[in-house]
């Protein structure tokens, strides 16, 4: 076999290496005997530290990491069953839960009026009932019968006929003074008649529920007051609640009064005394409204509609409190609540 290495260089002696140098100069420090020294306990841990400071470190910053991890992981997995749930997540208390609505035994809601304010307020023509009449001023006992009797009929028009509902104002109309009716017309043409007749979309989604009738409250008073031209007139104030129903899908899973459209208003009716206008202007007019709407979305208001301001998502998060309050307060005043 043949060797391709190399043959060393030959060995030098160990004195040759200091040859040319000079004499090694020997420490002082190591010329005194060595004083044996023993460790204090101190000591013993510093170098113990430092021997093994860089595994410790090591071992601390790990599990830091993996207690980081683990907060972090049951953090977000609270934070999404959190979202699943519907709660509140960012900012504020959690909402409460509102109370269950009473359904039958295939889970369906019993009554769209029922653990409302309106539960209790009569269906339809039954709520508006008028004060007996009486001689007033320069207006007889049947001038005034005659002047509350053409209110009802307005109201009964304006509010809960379904001709007016689905925008056919010719009824109505019809209960005014000839010389009223072009004003009026250009208020429903105008989307400006909320505050004295009640109109829905055909196509209006959810729809309106005929089936479940109208439920309503209110009071009439009449006064006599002279207008500043000198014309003498009965002024009949008429202040009700009208509670409208829409068809809200899965209506049992969101808070009592959600399907509910809630009008609230405020009309003085004037009816000039004969004597004072020309046959053209005697009867019913619309003196001044003052109307709240609840629960209806602002651009429908705005073109002269109600319809049901809803969220779609609604029974994915947890249930709110439905905006039935304010609207129903005895302490109500024309215009409270506005938001349009």
């Amino acid at each position: 076999m043949t060797d391709d290495q190399q043959n060393p260089e030959p060995s030098r002696r160990f004195d040759e290496m200091f040859a040319s140098v000079e004499a090694v100069k020997v420490p002082d420090w190591m010329r005194h005997p060595v004083q044996e020294h023993e460790l204090t306990r101190r000591e013993r841990l510093h170098l113990g530290w430092e021997r093994h400071s860089g595994k410790l470190l090591g071992g601390v910053g790990l599990l830091l990491i993996v207690g980081l991890l683990g907060f972090a992981g049951t953090t977000g997995w609270r934070f999404v069953d959190k979202v699943h749930r519907g709660e509140v997540v960012l900012g504020g208390p959690a909402s409460t839960e509102a109370a269950p609505r009473p359904v039958d035994a295939d889970g369906n809601t019993l009554g769209v009026y029922l653990d409302t304010p309106a539960e209790h307020f009569a269906e339809g023509e039954k709520a508006i009932v008028l004060p007996a009449a009486r001689a007033t001023g320069p207006f007889t006992q049947q001038q005034v019968a005659d002047a509350l009797s053409g209110v009802r009929a307005a109201l009964v028009e304006g509010r809960l006929d379904k001709d007016m509902l689905y925008g056919d104002p010719k009824a109505f109309l019809a209960r005014l003074a000839p010389d009223a009716r072009a004003g009026v017309t250009d208020d429903v043409a105008q989307g400006a008649s909320l505050g004295y007749a009640t109109r829905i979309r055909r196509d209006a989604d959810p729809d309106f529920v005929p089936k479940n009738g109208i439920r309503a409250r209110g009071t009439i008073e009449y006064t006599v007051m002279t207008l500043d031209d000198g014309i003498r007139v009965l002024a009949i104030t008429t202040r009700f609640i009208w509670v409208y129903s829409f068809d809200l899908f899965q209506a049992q899973k969101y808070p009592p009064g959600a399907e509910l459209v809630t009008v609230r208003d405020e009309v003085v009716w004037q009816f000039p005394h004969p004597d004072d206008v020309r046959a053209s202007s005697r009867g019913l007019w619309i003196g001044s409204v003052a109307v709240n709407v609840a629960n209806a979305p602002c651009d429908a208001l705005e073109k002269g509609y109600l319809a049901l301001d809803y969220d779609r998502f609604a029974p994915l998060r947890r249930p709110k409190p439905g905006p039935t309050g304010d609207i129903y307060d005895p302490g109500w005043q024309p215009g409270d609540g506005e938001s349009c």
